[in-house]
């Protein structure tokens, strides 16, 4: 094991450069660039859901 300390790396998205702290299917970002991610996903998430009820 390594004494060393964990790198931090830059935020993946293109327009940030705040320092990455979480993992998204976007790729490493910041803690603000996840959340509006999580929102997006939220969004697409209950348009899938409403877009399915209405065939049935």
């Amino acid at each position: 094991m390594s004494s060393e300390s964990a790198r931090v790396s830059s935020c993946d998205t293109p327009t940030c450069s705040s320092d990455a702290e979480t993992i998204t299917p976007e790729g490493y970002v910041c803690e603000s660039c996840a959340a509006k991610i999580a929102v997006e996903y939220e969004q697409a998430r209950e348009r899938d859901l409403e877009a399915g009820s209405g065939e049935a």
